[in-house]
């Protein structure tokens, strides 16, 4: 096969990729509008049983798709295909973690489920869109909210200063492991003369805003996730024009 018709298959192959995961996070997110509906109504009962319903459906997928991965496998059938096993069952093994969860605390994980599936399809399409780069300082920023939003939803306290000695650790951790990674006279592909400084920035940030919020506690967690959007934001910007 060409070399030029293979880079054109797998550009479709990638877009059709984000593309699915984008379509599967919006529908997500309308059907837990609707069954937050139903829960906010007198058809709660009705609500709470399509949650436990998903988690038998999800272990059923998961079966599924883990049978269509080892049916592709003996039959030599190409990974790189939208409906391929590896993809079916990352996607089974997502949705039933989900259901469990929403079965269990349905309020809550609905209100963290309307920012977490929109996260994860623009987090996908940074992956295959953007450098590594921007992908890694990206992630931190994602860990770091997700850190101050358990800060806000447990009303800090002992969670809160647990979330901001994490911080400190994942931090740390990045900074060696970028130093080891970037330290070399040649950087990996994706990764510009400037990645240690943003990368090691990025990381210290992060873990400051942390340890922000579990002394200044759950009032302070909204002002601090703006301040990390528009950090990634101006990073995003920056990546974006350097990607033209």
């Amino acid at each position: 096969m060409p070399k030029k018709m293979k880079n054109t298959q797998e550009q479709d192959y990638v877009t059709n990729k984000i593309l699915a995961v984008f379509s599967l996070c919006l529908f997500g997110v309308m059907g837990l509008w609707y069954v937050n509906s139903l829960l906010r109504s007198n058809n709660f009962l009705i609500g709470l049983r399509i949650f436990s319903v998903m988690r038998w459906i999800g272990l059923a997928l998961v079966i599924g798709s883990a049978a269509v991965m080892m049916m592709d496998q003996k039959n030599g059938r190409s990974s790189k295909r939208l409906f391929a096993g590896r993809n079916l069952l990352v996607a089974s093994v997502l949705f039933t973690l989900l259901a469990f969860l929403l079965d269990r605390d349905p309020v809550r994980m609905i209100k963290l489920c309307y920012g977490l599936l929109p996260a994860l399809a623009i987090y996908y399409l940074i992956y295959h869109s953007y450098q590594p780069e921007f992908f890694t300082v990206a992630t931190d920023v994602g860990i770091g909210a997700a850190l101050l939003i358990g800060i806000r939803m447990a009303d800090g306290g002992l969670v809160g200063y647990a979330a901001a000695g994490l911080g400190i650790l994942l931090a740390g951790a990045r900074l060696l492991s970028t130093r080891r990674k970037l330290a070399g006279g040649k950087l990996p592909a994706g990764f510009g003369p400037h990645s240690y400084p943003v990368i090691s920035v990025t990381a210290v940030l992060m873990a400051a805003l942390v340890i922000a919020g579990a002394l200044l506690g759950p009032a302070s967690i909204f002002y601090l996730l703006c301040a990390s959007a528009a950090y990634v934001f101006i990073l995003a910007v920056y990546y974006t024009v350097k990607l033209m």
